[in-house]
């Protein structure tokens, strides 16, 4: 997906699309844009936030997943607590990109 079709929905308002959002997911979670890092925040749980980064890349977009830990606890008991969901990182992502051309039509 190239990224000149990726960058008018680095948004507020368009960025449920590029993270697969529905509307009533996008009420129950904070989405926020940085447009000058082209980076898409996302918190809906109290003890972490997604950040994806996009960016151009030779075939297409590339995009990277960053989880920070938001919660004011230690980064290895979140670890240990939400180890089956940081094991599923990679794979939601790939999940993410792979359906982003369908999102982005």
């Amino acid at each position: 997906m190239p990224f000149d079709r990726i960058r008018p929905l680095m948004t507020a308002k368009q960025a449920h699309v590029l993270l697969g959002l529905d509307r009533a997911a996008a009420t129950t979670v904070s989405v926020d844009v940085d447009p000058t890092t082209d980076t898409l925040g996302l918190q809906g749980q109290f003890w972490y936030r997604g950040e994806y980064t996009f960016t151009p890349h030779p075939r297409g977009t590339e995009i990277a997943y960053r989880i920070k830990n938001v919660s004011g606890q230690p980064d290895a008991l979140i670890r240990l607590w939400q180890r089956r969901i940081l094991r599923r990182q990679q794979h939601d992502l790939d999940a993410l990109a792979a359906a982003l051309p369908s999102r982005v039509a």
